[in-house]
């Protein structure tokens, strides 16, 4: 499980990255899926952030439509552990840093 949080932890950080970082955007297949997803559960109690990292994974999935996955393809690859763990990590994040 340990690989599983360390991955969870590296996608946070990128997703806070986005979230506060004006022009910062998704690198990879990954990350834009992540922050798909994140720009959608954050939303409502950091519209901001949401719209970001939503945006940000627009404009990649602009120039990768192929690289779109259903939410439940994200946490089956391991990129998240569930979406209101998600949730719950990245709004701690975004209160504290943002």
């Amino acid at each position: 499980m340990s690989a599983a949080r360390d991955i969870e932890r590296a996608m946070l950080e990128r997703c806070r990255q986005i979230a506060t970082t004006p022009g910062e955007k998704p690198r990879d297949q990954a990350e834009a899926n992540v922050c798909r997803l994140a720009g959608t559960i954050v939303r409502i109690r950091y519209p901001e952030a949401g719209a970001r990292l939503f945006d940000a994974a627009t404009r990649y999935f602009a120039d990768h439509p192929e690289h779109e996955l259903p939410s439940a393809e994200v946490v089956r690859r391991g990129w998240i552990i569930n979406a209101p763990r998600l949730r719950d990590r990245l709004e701690r994040l975004l209160g504290n840093g943002s």
